[in-house]
């Protein structure tokens, strides 16, 4: 009588496997470090410049603004051309924008210099989403998800930790130059990072000769295109309003001395959150784990906002488990969104939907911002993410994507 033994699922991941996440997992380290630098030098701009704080909100929007282009481009060419190349070429753009940043003489051109970083990170992480589930073993890409998304939280604790320094010491656009630093992982991935294989499938078979933008627009598509969409643009405009605004929250309100350890605290939220996910996604299915895990940050997102004064260790417990829960979601996206396109229009469907929806997280927290001037921004936080939670949890609870894709299958058939 034979036995059969179960390997545990870290030893069912091939070494060129786990190269192909960890090169995928750096760029999202770095793309996490660029994004949220900004946000730890806000308030110094804002006083350089003379803005106000609807206008100091915008710099986070322009990123936004741009993310469709580059999820666009950089989507489609890696869809024709492979991820490891789309990879490297779009690090190389949102590392020479960021670095750009710091030689703005005006909010015109910092605005502008913030989009091309926008295309760049969308470039990055079309490709990246593509290139870590699919060099993983079907069964584990939930997993794959969630660990390459860790990656942003990872990033967002070093900016944490190194920009406040920074730019205390040397002024915020200093704190911009070190942008350029993810350059080096370019080196890395060129040379160990291999190319995906079910990419490489694709094109042997020759589905990878169109391009693959159009596609998603096509009769059989489009459908699930727009609900996609609408999905991805909730998950941002429920993520981003805290995200964007945070700093600025703690400063306004009597934690400015505290920012640096809080941010850590929200920042190591997120990664826990985000690890989390992925078990607890292949054990319960996705649309279970985002529904528990939203309606668990409402839990934390009313006394963390309305907590008084001098409550510091508190905060940052709340801000460590509404973090977790209200972004830790976002472990489960790319592999989320994943299903609902084939191989040869998956960057693509990725990278610009994913990307034209991110305009959500640009949007709200300037909604927030303009809300605030009459509520304050603490209550404002509070009533956007609330507004946004709700619908995000409908759309994922009533499985609307999951339906939309069957009744299509059924059509075509």
């Amino acid at each position: 009588m034979s036995t059969v033994t179960k390997l545990p699922w870290y030893k069912e991941v091939n070494p060129m496997q786990k190269k192909a996440l960890f090169a995928a997992w750096l760029g999202y380290v770095f793309d996490g470090f660029d994004y949220m630098l900004i946000t730890y030098v806000l308030l110094d701009i804002q006083k350089e410049f003379s803005m106000t704080t609807t206008e100091t909100s915008t710099l986070l929007l322009a990123a936004f603004i741009a993310r469709p282009l580059g999820g666009a481009i950089f989507g489609s060419f890696a869809d024709k051309h492979g991820r490891r190349l789309a990879m490297i070429v779009s690090i190389i753009v949102y590392s020479v924008g960021t670095f750009l940043c710091g030689l703005s003489t005006n909010f015109i051109w910092l605005f502008i210099f913030r989009m091309i970083v926008g295309m760049g990170m969308a470039g990055e992480y079309a490709c990246s989403s593509s290139y870590a589930v699919e060099s993983w073993p079907q069964h584990l890409r939930t997993k794959a998800s969630a660990f390459l998304v860790s990656g942003f939280s990872v990033g967002n604790i070093l900016a944490s930790q190194i920009i406040p320094t920074v730019s205390a010491n040397y002024g915020w656009r200093v704190a911009f130059f070190i942008g350029l630093i993810p350059v080096i992982l370019v080196l890395y991935v060129r040379r160990h990072a291999p190319e995906s294989e079910e990419w490489e499938k694709a094109r042997d078979a020759g589905k990878t000769n169109k391009v693959s933008l159009w596609a998603l627009f096509s009769k059989q598509q489009l459908a699930t295109t727009l609900i996609i969409f609408a999905v991805c643009y909730s998950i941002f405009s429920v993520n981003w309003p805290i995200t964007g605004l945070l700093p600025l929250y703690l400063k306004e309100n009597g934690y400015a001395e505290s920012v640096k350890s809080l941010m850590f605290w929200a920042g190591f939220g997120i990664l826990i959150g985000t690890l989390i996910s992925g078990f607890v996604g292949d054990k319960w299915g996705e649309k279970k784990t985002f529904i528990v895990g939203l309606l668990l940050s409402l839990i934390f997102l009313f006394p963390a906002f309305y907590l008084p004064e001098g409550n510091t260790a508190l905060l940052g417990a709340l801000l460590f488990c509404l973090m977790a829960t209200n972004l830790g979601i976002a472990g489960l996206v790319p592999k989320y969104m994943s299903k609902f396109f084939p191989t040869e229009m998956r960057s693509a469907g990725i990278g610009f939907i994913y990307n034209v929806a991110a305009i959500g997280g640009g949007v709200s927290p300037v909604i927030a911002a303009k809300v605030s001037e009459q509520v304050g921004l603490g209550k404002s936080l509070v009533y956007v993410t609330l507004f946004w939670t709700v619908t995000l949890v409908l759309l994922v609870g009533l499985r609307i994507p999951e339906r939309i894709q069957q009744r299509n299958q059924c059509i075509q058939k």
